[in-house]
Order: structure tokens, then C-alpha cells, then sequence
């Protein structure tokens, strides 16, 4: 239950990648991630792990993960939440599953990059602790925006 409406969160299958890339077209205007990306991101079991969540069946937004054995570290590879389901403490609730999951694995941290403008989502991650390690210039293939490169330490964090 995420504000009283009851949302299924599983493992992504091939079948989700359509909604994914529709979901990205809605949030970019252009999907920064093609079929053939997510597809190959699926096949990645031993490393990889993409769910999606729905309401009556229909996906309404996915997570990303990758895990970096060298670093311990579980980096989002990727969130979205459709438009309209935004702000509704969905993308809260799938980034409190990927914190579980890194804990789960004996993970020490978090990481991922976020689009300088993506003021919103910035502020969420920071609510998790993610903090800004660095720039990256001209990241983003769809229109060259930087990207801010940000990382929470799980050890560090009690929840």
C-alpha cells in the first residue's frame, strides 16, 4: 500500500520493456534508453536487477540497479515514474526497495547520476542521503545535459 492504493512491485521481464521506454518518452520527451538497452540490462541477471511496479496490472514506473562487486556499491541505473503517478511516493517507495536490496547484499552505498535540472528528483535522493561527488559534462546522449554523480553511504545511515 502506497497512500492507500495497493501497487505490485516485481522483477521487470521483457514484456515491460515497451511501458519502460513509453514511460522515459513521457518523463525526457525522447527516451534516453532504447529497447535494445533495457533488453540487454535483463539479461543481466548475475549483476543486474529491474523491477517495475503496477497499479491494475498496468506498469506506472521501473528502478534500474546494477551491482558494483569491487566497490560494493548498487548503482540506480534508472528511475521513472510516469507523469501522472508522480509525486505520489512511488519512485520514494521503489528507492526504499533498492536501500533494502543493497542491505540485503552487504552493500556500503548507493549511487547514481541525476540530470542538473531534475530539481525534483534531486531533492528525493538527497532526503536518502545521496550527496554530490561530482560533474559529468554532457552526460546525457539526448541533449548533452551534465550530470551530477551522487552517492549515499549505507553505513552511515541507520535506517
Amino acid at each position: 500500500m502506497i497512500q492507500g492504493r495497493h501497487f505490485t512491485v516485481r522483477q521487470a521481464t521483457e514484456q515491460d520493456i515497451n511501458r519502460m521506454v513509453q514511460i522515459e518518452e513521457r518523463i525526457y520527451g525522447t527516451a534516453p534508453w532504447s529497447y535494445a538497452a533495457f533488453q540487454l540490462e535483463l539479461q543481466r541477471h548475475h549483476d543486474r536487477l529491474y523491477l517495475v511496479i503496477t497499479s491494475d496490472e498496468e506498469v506506472v514506473g521501473f528502478i534500474g540497479t546494477a551491482v558494483d562487486w569491487y566497490h560494493l556499491d548498487l548503482h540506480i541505473t534508472n528511475l521513472g515514474v510516469t507523469p501522472g503517478w508522480q509525486k505520489k511516493g512511488l519512485g520514494t517507495y521503489l528507492i526504499k526497495t533498492a536501500v533494502a536490496y543493497a542491505r540485503h547484499l552487504q552493500l556500503r552505498s548507493l549511487s547514481l547520476e541525476v540530470r542538473v535540472h531534475n530539481l525534483a528528483a534531486r531533492h528525493l535522493y538527497e532526503q536518502f542521503g545521496f550527496r554530490e561527488q561530482q560533474i559529468k559534462h554532457r552526460y546525457y546522449l539526448d541533449n548533452h545535459e551534465d550530470a551530477i554523480d551522487m552517492q549515499a553511504d549505507l553505513l552511515s545511515r541507520g535506517e
